[in-house]
């Protein structure tokens, strides 16, 4: 049966949209357009006492949040790394996936870098949640789909592989056979 997180997560008179918890299961990250923020919707934490009971909320602070809309906050299982949507920082138009990686030896996010096209569009792109793996992205878009919002999925194929630029095959042979003169071709 569903239970409220209490009222330092839910409130009466505004608007909390989206949640995700930590890997631990001990700090919940969540959006709100509670008064006290810098934007519309901000992202906020809490964390769980020794008694199970959520603790005040904090808002992330102005690295993480702006004068705009926040939304689809997710902390991915590595513990440290937030994705999250966001109408401000360097959107290419709407709202834009971002990330954000948190340093635990001072405290603070990273700047929040914008995951780029194809993913993101001039459209809204939101609520994205990625692999443990880092493989595969999910999230959703408004751009060019089959209603107001498609879920749509990402393949990650890694750091652009360098080009080749001589063959190995030289290296092979003087292993077995040392050659005396290597031409390269470049």
């Amino acid at each position: 049966k569903p239970e409220s997180l209490g009222k330092n997560i839910n409130t009466k008179d505004y608007h909390e949209s989206s949640a995700c918890y930590s890997p631990d299961g001990n700090t919940l990250y969540f959006v709100s357009n509670k008064p006290d923020g810098l934007g519309d919707h901000d992202i906020y934490m809490s964390t769980k006492d020794e008694k199970g009971k959520w603790g005040e909320s904090k808002n992330l602070g102005p690295i993480i949040n702006t004068m705009y809309s926040e939304e689809g906050v997710y902390m991915h299982p590595d513990g440290k790394t937030l994705y999250f949507s966001s109408q401000g920082h360097e959107s290419m138009g709407g709202f834009d996936i971002f990330k954000s990686i948190y340093n635990e030896s001072n405290g603070t996010w990273s700047k929040p870098v914008n995951i780029g096209y194809p993913v993101n569009t001039a459209d809204d792109d939101v609520f994205f949640v990625i692999s443990a793996n880092g493989r595969h992205g999910y999230y959703t878009t408004t751009d060019d789909g089959f209603g107001l919002r498609d879920l749509q999925m990402v393949t990650f194929l890694g750091a652009e592989k360098p080009m080749v630029l001589n063959n190995e095959d030289n290296l092979l042979a003087s292993v077995a056979a040392p050659v005396k003169e290597i031409v390269v071709a470049p």
